[in-house]
This record gives C-alpha cells, structure tokens and sequence, in this order.
C-alpha cells in the first residue's frame, strides 16, 4: 500500500508540473536564452535556489549509496558529469553557457541515470532510505525535465532554424 501512495504521489506532482509548464508561456521560458553565468544564478527567484539547493542535496546523497546500488553510480556520475563540462566551458570560454545549453546537457547526461534508476527499479524497496532516495531523484528528474526539453528546444530553435 506505501509504495502506490509513493507512485501517486509522484505521478499526481508529474501531472500538476506538466500541465503547469504547457500552460507557461514562451516568455517565461527566457532562462533559455540567458547566460548560465554567476549573476544569472545568484538572481533567480528563490523558489528556483530552494528547487536547485534541493537537487543539488539529492544529487550529493547519491554518495551513500553507490556501493550497493548502480543506480546511484549513474546518478553520481551524472552529477558530476553535468557540472564538469559547465565549468570547463566557463573556463575555457569556448562557448558562451545559457540556459538552454545547459538544459540540453541536462538531457543528454541524465537520460543513462533515468534508465538505471528504472532498470534496476526492484532494488526500490520503500520506505528504505535507498527506496526513498531513488524516488526522490526520479521525481526530480521527471518535474525538471519537463523544463529542460522546453528549454532546450527553445535553446535549439535559436540556434540551429
């Protein structure tokens, strides 16, 4: 019974942040097309810093896990994956970091974490602090998402039509 109040739960949460993301206008999606840079980090509204500060400790607790679970080992190495090569094109300024580049790395890095985690999804036993760790990323994972193609898209239809 637990665990399909767990899957509910999310699926509901999925649902409210899909709809609310397709009800969202073009304008508001003009993270896109900012520098991903310091000061653009620093303004974002707080609700943004509290989602990211939240992400950023789920991602971060995938650390406790990684000897029992390779799904964590995927999340973990996405993690830090997906921050690496920000940084080095900070760096390097090879390229100039927005919004919607990041989203599109977001998807590419993500997506091998997001199979594992369903994959070896019969390691999810709730309520164990691994069964609620991994639903907590899928969770994050599916709501940001959501954005990040929208996004990238975005991103993408700037830069390559």
């Amino acid at each position: 019974m637990g665990r399909s109040i767990w899957i509910q739960g999310a699926v509901a949460a999925l649902v409210a942040v899909v709809a609310t993301a397709l009800m969202s206008s073009e304008a508001e999606a003009s993270l896109a097309l900012v520098d991903w840079n310091m000061e653009a980090r620093r303004n974002l509204p707080l609700h943004l810093k509290a989602w990211l500060g939240a992400m950023l400790l789920a991602n971060a607790a995938s650390v406790f896990f990684v000897r029992k679970h390779l799904a964590a080992r995927w999340v973990l190495g996405a993690f830090i994956v997906s921050h690496a090569w920000i940084a080095i094109l900070e760096i390097t300024e090879l390229y100039t970091v927005q919004g919607g580049l990041v989203s599109l790395g977001h998807i590419i890095v993500w997506t091998p974490a997001i199979i594992a985690l369903l994959r070896y999804r019969s390691e999810i036993a709730l309520p164990s602090a691994y069964g609620i760790w991994a639903c907590m990323m899928l969770l994050f994972y599916a709501v940001s998402l959501v954005f990040d193609v929208r996004d990238a898209f975005i991103w993408l239809n700037v830069r390559v039509f």
